[in-house]
């Protein structure tokens, strides 16, 4: 049964981590504020405030996000047909959700007021009332890029002509691991099983470019499957497929890597207990005391800019 708890878990993940060392402030609402906002009653307006504006929709975000639904709906389509779908029905499928997006932002602004994690409201058209024109033009152009690089990348082409060797893992079981007792949250985007090379294949589509935590994520991954399968490191394969640019990397991950994510991990784990004003409970300290970021161009994108004064 769920449990309402006055204060959030305390746990970590690279979302977390990043948060927290691009703004303080931010983090706070993020992961304290916010927390229980989703509540109708016996919470404060503040907490329900946040919670709303934590919902707020970046298109960016928002695309990569849909982008990756209709690829793991698509892979699954692959795995059962043994064929590909043509590009033209995953780039109308995309335009579908974010045309969807794009309405429920314009004309159900009080369904959103009242279940903001039902509805869409895209953080554009929440403060200025319109999508940036420009940037709605890259990332229409992106969608033809993106699904024809993704049904021509590497991965599906291993899926497609070597079916009977593979087997898909169902990546939704795969949650958290524990590092010290702290819950790490994980969001794995393809994992399958080579029978022939007796190889785990960890897999991550990046819609975007590619950025220096990428190798990280995926050392955090094969964490993930030393600690719930017990799989020694050489049995185990990361992949970065690169959407945008139609590249992929095969990396064999040494210890010195999952070494390095635990290091990131200890040090941000010590920096976080920074703001908790109790340990047990993960009460934070006053707001006053998470810092607001130097870099005031954030400020303009930031979701709590209305509340953050």
């Amino acid at each position: 049964m769920f449990e309402i708890k006055q204060f959030p878990e305390f746990s970590w993940s690279f979302s977390r981590h990043q948060s927290v060392l691009n703004c303080q402030r931010k983090y706070a609402y993020d992961y304290y504020i916010s927390h229980n906002g989703w509540l109708k009653r016996n919470v404060e307006p503040i907490s329900q405030h946040a919670y709303r504006l934590k919902k707020l929709q970046h298109l960016p975000m928002f695309f990569g996000q849909i982008a990756h639904e209709i690829i793991e709906q698509t892979i699954k389509q692959i795995m059962y047909t043994k064929t590909l779908p043509r590009v033209e029905t995953l780039i109308e499928q995309a335009r579908e959700k974010l045309n969807d997006a794009y309405i429920s932002s314009k004309k159900q602004y009080n369904a959103w007021v009242d279940k903001p994690s039902r509805y869409n409201m895209f953080f554009d058209i929440y403060y200025d009332g319109k999508l940036d024109a420009e940037q709605v033009e890259i990332y229409k152009e992106r969608l033809a890029i993106i699904f024809t690089n993704f049904l021509n990348s590497y991965t599906v082409q291993q899926l497609l002509t070597r079916s009977e060797q593979i087997k898909i893992n169902q990546t939704e079981e795969f949650r958290f691991l524990k590092l010290h007792d702290i819950k790490v949250y994980i969001v794995m985007d393809l994992l399958y099983h080579d029978v022939e090379t007796n190889k785990w294949i960890i897999v991550d589509w990046k819609t975007g470019k590619a950025s220096a935590s990428d190798k990280q994520q995926l050392a955090l991954y094969a964490l993930y499957l030393q600690q719930h399968l017990g799989l020694p490191l050489d049995a185990i394969e990361v992949r970065n497929e690169y959407l945008l640019n139609h590249k992929h990397t095969n990396t064999q991950l040494e210890q010195f890597d999952l070494d390095s994510v635990l290091d990131i991990f200890n040090e941000s784990i010590r920096y976080m207990k920074r703001f908790q004003a109790d340990i047990l409970t993960n009460e934070p300290v006053d707001l006053e005391d998470f810092e607001r970021t130097e870099m005031k161009e954030k400020c303009a994108k930031c979701n709590y800019k209305e509340i953050c004064i």
